[in-house]
């Protein structure tokens, strides 16, 4: 091989691994970015449920518990 051709394919590799690791650059930021995203949407999720589920009324949070066995047993 001429040594001119030596030199540009060395410069091609170098530049495409730059290339490369701007790719991947990238990517990274994108990821970071959306992970982001991924934890304030679950965090949005996690506090409509329980907004919805504290507005709710539960229908054994006010029975007793005597109350709850007698349904039972009439029911069998």
């Amino acid at each position: 091989m001429k040594l001119p051709r030596v030199i540009f394919v060395v410069a091609a590799i170098i530049v495409g691994v730059w290339l490369l690791g701007l790719i991947l650059k990238l990517a990274a930021w994108i990821i970071s970015g959306l992970l982001y995203v991924a934890a304030i949407i679950v965090i949005v999720g996690i506090i409509l449920y329980w907004w919805e589920n504290r507005q709710k009324p539960h229908a054994t949070k006010h029975r007793k518990v005597i109350d709850a066995e007698i349904v039972d047993k009439k029911d069998k």
